[in-house]
């Protein structure tokens, strides 16, 4: 399992927000925030949601279907 440091490196690299991550795994984007500043922890069941979202909506964004994923402090 990674940390949440760990995380967040990941989705900036895919130019992914809070925001988006959050959607596609139906959570808030401060519980995502949380996790990557360590105020939270993944669970075993939220991690591999989390994970999958993130994946999930960088190939979207890849393949045209993200359109307000934008540069903002809130990475």
């Amino acid at each position: 399992m990674i940390t949440g440091r760990e995380f967040k490196k990941i989705r900036e690299r895919k130019d992914l927000s809070l925001r988006d991550v959050a959607t596609f795994c139906k959570v808030s984007p401060q519980l995502i925030g949380q996790i990557e500043q360590g105020k939270k922890y993944f669970t075993e069941s939220n991690y591999r949601q989390i994970i999958n979202a993130m994946n999930i909506a960088y190939d979207m964004k890849q393949k045209g279907k993200i359109t307000e994923i934008r540069h903002s402090k809130n990475k």
